[in-house]
């Protein structure tokens, strides 16, 4: 995300870094969780499934919160992901719409972009995101 990138191209890279694949979806959600909660610690929620002394416990969902839009990723019990975009005004959910996977990382994307736009510690930590380190 440096500045000398065009916006589309900061949008399409991030939406790659996001791209979930429906057969490593369990490795790839557990790595946008640490991902997302690194990046955005404030907006990210990542809820884990698995008792109190369980060794393993996998991402059930995630949820990105931005101003009046919430991003839920979410893995169902048999394995697949439900993707979701909530309206939210004032605490208040109005809309929930259900979105592939793929619209839902274009979107996430989308806004993701925006932010770093907004804000330069946001911009370092997607850069961190998408480049690593």
């Amino acid at each position: 995300m440096t500045d000398d990138l065009d916006p589309a191209l900061q949008v399409d890279v991030l939406a790659a870094a996001l791209h979930l694949d429906d057969q490593e979806a369990k490795d790839l959600l557990e790595f946008l969780a640490q991902k997302l909660e690194q990046a955005l610690p404030q907006a990210t929620t990542v809820t884990r499934k698995g008792g109190l002394f369980s060794k393993a416990r996998p991402v059930q969902e995630i949820v990105v919160r931005f101003n009046d839009y919430h991003y839920q990723i979410t893995r169902e019990q048999h394995g697949t992901l439900t993707a979701q975009v909530l309206k939210v005004v004032r605490g208040v959910v109005l809309k929930t719409t259900e979105v592939s996977v793929d619209q839902w990382t274009a979107d996430m994307a989308q806004q993701l972009a925006q932010l770093a736009q907004q804000s330069a510690q946001t911009r370092q930590a997607l850069n961190k995101f998408v480049l690593g380190g």
